[in-house]
């Protein structure tokens, strides 16, 4: 009995060697591929959002550049961009809409006249010049105390030929 006890145990033994063998390569076998798979394992566009752990990846793991305002949540964009704050003083007084406006009038020879320019409603003058046309004779402009017209004034001293008294006047929109 005794024998045959013993012969069974021997000849057991190989079958408990080959057996821890294969219990220890299949413990080690998942580490080692594990080890072994890499990027270039694995095909392009196989890996989806539901083989990725929430909240694994970080911005280290996201190429600078490759995400798109489209790519996030509306209320994200919101958050990344900042709350618009309250609207700031109103800016200065400005001017716009300039424009220049011309107007003339025959001065006959010998004597003097007058031209008046008018801006625009709603528009006020800016500025005038005056000239006579074909005369290096001086002239004169004057603005309205309403600051919506100008007038010119020059003298014909030629003897033999009227003259064209010529006012151009910048007007704009003043704020």
């Amino acid at each position: 009995m005794f024998t045959n006890a013993l012969g069974s145990v021997r000849r057991s033994i190989p079958t408990i060697a080959i057996a821890g063998v294969l219990v220890a390569v299949s413990a080690t076998s998942g580490a080692t591929a594990a080890l072994v798979i890499t990027g270039n394992d694995i095909k392009n566009g196989t890996v989806t959002t539901k083989d990725i752990k929430n909240n694994n990846l970080t911005s280290k793991d996201i190429k600078s550049g490759s995400l798109k305002t489209s790519d996030f949540k509306g209320s994200t964009v919101d958050d990344l961009t900042g709350a618009t704050g309250p609207a700031g003083p109103a800016g200065a007084p400005g001017v716009s809409g300039y424009q220049i406006v011309t107007a003339t009038a025959a001065v006959p020879a010998m004597s003097g006249g007058e031209v008046t320019a008018l801006c625009p409603t709603g528009k006020r003058v800016l500025g005038a010049a005056a000239e006579l046309v074909n005369s290096y004779m001086g002239t004169a402009a004057t603005i309205d105390i309403s600051a919506t017209r100008a007038t010119a004034y020059g003298i014909n001293i030629n003897p033999d030929a009227s003259d064209t008294l010529k006012i151009d006047v910048v007007c704009a929109v003043v704020s």
